[in-house]
C-alpha cells in the first residue's frame, strides 16, 4: 500500500514536473507569437494572411490521417512503456513507421492530385493570386508529409514524458520568428511567397532535431524489418475505429475553413486566423497540462491501476477547467479591446470568433481527459461511432445555414450545440469499459466549472459595461477577474489535501511563513 501510495506521489510530481517546462515554453513563445503575429498579418494584409490560412487549412483536411494515427503511436508506446516491454516498445515504433511512411506517400499522391484540383477549380482566390496560392499549397504539402514522418519519434518522446525538450524547441521557434518577421519587413518580393518559403524551412530544421534527438536518446527509435502481424492488426484495428471520430472532428475544423472561404472569402478566413492565434492562448495553456497528464493515464491503465487512473482524469479535467476560466473570461470579455490593443485594425468577425472559440475549448477541456481515458482502454469502435454521428452534423447544417444567408458565426454557434452531446457520450463510454462514475465527474467538473465561471464574471461584466474602452478597462477588468477566479478555485475548486500541499510549498519557498 505504501509502495502504490509512493509511486502515485511520484507520478503526480512527474506532472507537475511536466507541467512546469511545457508552461515555461508556452510562456517563452506567448509573447513573441503575439508581436509576430501582428507584424505578419500587417505585412501580408488581410486577403493574403486569409490565403494562407484557407490553403494550411485544406492541406490539414488532407492530412487528417494523422491525427488518429498519432494517437494510436502514443497510445501503443506508452502502454508498452507502462508494461516496461521494451521488446514490444521498439516492435511498436517500427510497425509505426512503417504506417506514417506509408500515410506520407497516399498523403503526397492525394495532395498533388485532388488537392491540386480542388485549389485551381475551387478555392475563392482573389484574382492574381493564384500563382501565389499554389506556391503556398505545395510547400503547406511538403511541410504536411515532414510533419507526418516526424510523428513516431515525437510520440516516442511524449510516451517517455520527456517534455524539457520542447522548451529547446520553442527557443528555437521564437528566434526563427523573429527572423521571418525581420526579412518580412526588408524583402520586397512576393511577401506571402517568402513567409511560406521561410516557415516551411523552419519545420523542416524542427523535423530534423526531433528525428535526431530521438535517434540517439531513444533504444527504440530504429526500424526494423521484422512486421509482428499481430501488432499491425491490432494498430489497424485502433486506427480504422478511431479514424471514424477523427475524420468528423477534422471536417468539423478544416471544413468550417474551407466553407468560410466559399461563402464569403479571404478575408473572413484571415478574422479566423486571428481568432485562432488569440484563442490558442488559451488552448495551449489549458492542453500543455493535459499532455503532460496523458501518458499517466495509459500507463495506470496498463497497470491495472483503474482507480488512480480515475483520479487522473477527474484530476486533470478539472484542473484543465481552471486554467482555461482563468485566461478565458478576461479575454471574452475583452477581445475586442485586446484585438485592437494587439492588431491596430481587426478584420470582421474576428472579436466574435474569439469568445465563440473561447466556449469550444472549454467545453473541450473538460472532455478531452474522458477521451484519454477511453483510448487508454483501446475500445475504439463504440466511442467514434457516437461521436462522429455528432461531429459530421456540424459541417451540412452550418453549409445549410450559410446557404440561407446566415452569417459565419453560425458553424461556431453549431459547434457549441453540439460539442456537449459528444462530451455526455464520452462520459457513458467510459462508464461502459472501467464502471467510470458519472455522476461524480458532472458535479465536480462540468457544474462546479459553470457556477464558477458565472459567479467571476458578473463582476468584470459589469466594469466592461460601465468603463470607457481601453487599456485601463482591460487591465481592471483581468485584475478583478483574477481577484475573484483564483481565492474561488483555491477555497472551493480545490479539495484540503491539495490546499494543504500548495500552502505547504509557499510557505517552503517564502522566509517568515513557517
Amino acid at each position: 500500500m505504501e509502495e502504490n501510495t509512493e509511486n502515485a506521489s511520484q507520478n503526480y510530481k512527474r506532472i507537475a514536473k511536466n507541467t512546469l517546462l511545457l508552461y515555461t515554453r508556452f510562456t517563452l513563445t506567448l509573447f513573441i507569437s503575439l508581436y509576430t503575429s501582428r507584424i505578419i498579418l500587417q505585412a501580408l494584409g488581410f486577403n493574403d494572411f486569409g490565403l494562407y490560412n484557407v490553403v494550411g487549412g485544406f492541406i490539414s483536411l488532407l492530412a487528417f490521417l494523422n491525427s488518429y494515427i498519432t494517437q494510436g503511436t502514443t497510445r501503443f508506446l506508452t502502454f508498452a512503456l507502462g508494461q516496461e516491454d521494451i521488446d514490444r516498445l521498439k516492435t511498436v515504433f517500427s510497425a509505426a513507421f512503417a504506417i506514417h511512411l506509408a500515410l506520407a506517400l497516399l498523403i503526397l499522391l492525394a495532395g498533388e492530385t485532388i488537392g491540386i484540383w480542388y485549389v485551381e477549380n475551387k478555392l475563392n482566390i482573389q484574382s492574381g493570386r493564384e500563382n501565389a496560392a499554389m506556391f503556398v499549397y505545395q510547400l503547406s504539402l511538403i511541410t504536411a508529409v515532414l510533419s507526418i514522418l516526424q510523428t513516431p519519434f515525437r510520440a516516442s518522446i511524449t510516451s517517455h514524458e520527456d517534455m524539457g525538450i520542447y522548451a529547446y524547441i520553442s527557443i528555437f521557434d521564437v528566434v526563427m520568428k523573429l527572423v521571418i518577421v525581420y526579412l518580412l519587413m526588408v524583402i520586397y518580393t512576393d511577401k506571402l511567397k517568402m513567409f511560406a518559403l521561410f516557415t516551411f524551412i523552419v519545420s523542416l530544421m524542427t523535423s530534423c532535431f526531433y528525428v535526431l534527438y530521438c535517434l540517439r536518446k531513444y533504444s527504440e527509435c530504429q526500424f526494423r524489418l521484422k512486421p509482428d502481424l499481430k501488432l499491425y492488426y491490432e494498430m489497424f484495428n485502433y486506427i480504422g475505429w478511431n479514424a471514424i471520430g477523427t475524420i468528423a472532428f477534422t471536417l468539423n475544423g478544416q471544413g468550417i475553413t474551407v466553407l468560410l472561404n466559399m461563402f464569403f472569402g479571404t478575408v473572413v478566413n484571415a478574422a479566423r486566423g486571428v481568432a485562432g492565434s488569440l484563442s490558442n492562448i488559451v488552448s495551449q495553456f489549458v492542453f500543455n497540462f493535459q499532455t503532460a497528464m496523458r501518458p499517466q493515464i495509459v500507463k495506470q491503465y496498463a497497470q491495472g491501476n483503474i482507480k488512480e487512473m480515475e483520479k487522473l482524469i477527474v484530476y486533470g479535467a478539472k484542473y484543465s477547467s481552471y486554467m482555461c476560466m482563468l485566461f478565458g473570461i478576461p479575454i471574452f470579455i475583452e477581445s475586442d479591446t485586446i484585438l485592437r490593443i494587439w492588431l491596430g485594425n481587426i478584420p470582421p468577425y474576428a472579436s466574435t470568433f474569439v469568445k465563440l472559440s473561447i466556449i469550444q475549448i472549454m467545453i473541450q477541456a473538460i472532455d478531452f481527459p474522458v477521451g484519454y481515458g477511453i483510448n487508454a482502454v483501446g475500445k475504439m469502435k463504440l466511442p467514434n461511432i457516437t461521436s462522429s454521428l455528432i461531429y459530421l452534423l456540424i459541417l451540412p447544417i452550418s453549409y445549410i445555414a450559410m446557404k440561407l444567408g446566415a452569417n459565419p458565426t453560425v458553424a461556431y454557434l453549431i459547434s457549441i450545440i453540439c460539442y456537449p452531446g459528444a462530451f455526455l457520450f464520452d462520459i457513458w463510454i467510459l462508464h461502459k469499459y472501467i464502471g467510470f462514475n458519472i455522476a461524480h465527474y458532472i458535479t465536480h467538473v462540468p457544474l462546479k466549472t459553470t457556477l464558477f465561471v458565472v459567479t467571476a464574471s458578473i463582476i468584470p461584466m459589469m466594469i466592461h459595461n460601465y468603463m470607457t474602452a481601453g487599456f485601463w478597462r482591460l487591465s481592471t477588468v483581468t485584475m478583478i477577474s483574477l481577484l475573484i477566479s483564483c481565492p474561488l478555485i483555491f477555497y472551493k475548486g480545490l479539495d484540503s489535501t491539495t490546499r494543504t500541499l500548495v500552502l505547504n510549498k509557499i510557505k517552503s519557498k517564502i522566509p517568515g511563513l513557517h
